[in-house]
């Protein structure tokens, strides 16, 4: 919670440890809040974080959604940055995690880049009708 004491403090202690002086922390943006509703205001009490609102009706607007779809919203919202956040595979052909790689991982990364390799020399391959979901497993294992 925004009035959480205990917030507030660790808030400043983040900003203080971005930006090396929490007087000049409003500058730059340094976190982000979910809420439900948007809430204009927290953007006058908090400069530096940024809100993501599920509901970006005025909250006095007709078109405001109740706090249960909001709370949904927020619920598959989290759900979706979990699944993108855990998938256990999106670095292998990523070259900033190469020297990180065990034995097994580093041949089937090789073995990947070949693939990936051959499919660039061949047009007729590329224009296939499966080359897009091909591209797209091959972007997903962090083909740059």
């Amino acid at each position: 919670s925004l009035q959480d004491p205990n917030f507030s403090e660790v808030a400043e202690t983040v900003r203080a440890t971005l930006t090396g002086d929490s007087s000049t922390a409003s500058r730059n943006l340094f976190g982000s809040l979910l809420s439900l509703h948007n809430r204009p205001f927290l953007a006058e009490l908090w400069p530096d974080v940024q809100q993501v609102p599920m509901d970006m009706a005025d909250a006095s607007g007709p078109d405001r959604l109740s706090s249960a779809q909001c709370a949904r919203r927020l619920d598959i919202f989290l759900d979706k940055v979990s699944l993108d956040a855990s998938t256990p595979t999106r670095h292998l052909l990523d070259p900033n995690f190469s020297g990180v790689f065990d034995k097994q991982q580093r041949e089937l990364r090789e073995a990947l880049l070949l693939f990936e390799a051959e499919l660039a020399s061949r047009p007729d391959a590329r224009a296939a009708a499966g080359f897009e979901a091909v591209s797209a497993l091959l972007r997903g294992l962090g083909l740059p």
